[in-house]
């Protein structure tokens, strides 16, 4: 039983570490910074839906604000990718970018439970681009999108939609 139990744990840091390096390096070519005014966009894509939103508040304050948010709707930040260093790798300048790779050991085991292949689609990931104007633009995957392949992951699809909402709200506001 206990093997059992640390080789289900070794194959859930593994999909993780697997989703956290895909989902690295398609943010870091999904770069769009050159709106100026509030908006917000839904990005259909054969990998699911990208929301997008401008936020009203300072780069910094963005990031500030979602941290709050995220540790608020108790998820456990796994990872933080550090996305102007891999842009200096391929000789280019960013003036700010943070990702966040986050994860709830709750939410995640219906994944496992239901269909281990979606396990590819966790942690959730959730970037904040610094724009032209200084203010933060925040982009994640829409969760219900990204599962909807899955059998019986749709409910906790919405349910991840909506705490990602209130995760990117705290960012724009």
């Amino acid at each position: 039983m206990v093997h059992t139990v640390k080789q289900r744990f070794r194959y859930k840091q593994v999909f993780a570490c697997l989703a956290a390096v895909l989902g690295m390096f398609w943010c870091v070519s999904a770069v769009d910074t050159d709106h100026g005014s509030a908006w917000a966009k839904d990005y259909q894509y054969s990998g699911g839906v990208i929301i997008e939103k401008q936020s009203t508040l300072p780069f910094r304050r963005a990031i500030a604000n979602v941290q709050r948010a995220i540790k608020s709707a108790r998820f456990i930040i796994v990872g933080e990718p550090n996305y102007q260093l891999m842009q200096r790798m391929v000789g280019r300048e960013r003036a700010g970018a943070k990702g966040f790779f986050l994860y709830r050991p709750d939410l995640g085991i219906p994944v496992f439970d239901n269909d281990p292949k979606a396990a590819m689609e966790i942690p959730l990931k959730i970037v904040i681009w610094e724009g032209s104007d200084g203010k933060g633009i925040i982009r994640y995957k829409q969760p219900s999108s990204v599962l909807s392949d899955y059998k019986a992951l749709s409910d906790l699809g919405g349910e991840l939609d909506q705490l990602m909402v209130k995760i990117s709200d705290a960012g724009v506001k």
